[in-house]
């Protein structure tokens, strides 16, 4: 379960979370093509009739901020 308590007091979570979301950016962009693919998308096609919302922008996003969140996440301390 989540635990985010004040996420912008602590600047440790904030860090680790834009790291998590960056370090995310290049596999949620090989998910989108993949689930673009996978939905039937035309590769081979430049016209923009064929886009698709949802897995270009969707499951990118999606992806990335759930890495932010996963960042802001309170980890316990180790003794």
């Amino acid at each position: 379960m989540f635990i985010i308590k004040n996420p912008f007091d602590n600047n440790m979570s904030v860090t680790r979370g834009l790291i998590f979301s960056l370090v995310s950016i290049i596999p949620a962009m090989i998910l989108g093509l993949v689930s673009y693919i996978i939905l039937g998308g035309v590769t081979s096609s430049p016209d923009s009739s064929d886009f698709m919302y949802g897995p270009c922008y969707g499951v990118p996003f999606s992806i990335i901020i759930i890495a932010f969140i996963y960042g802001l996440k309170e980890q316990p301390e180790l003794e």
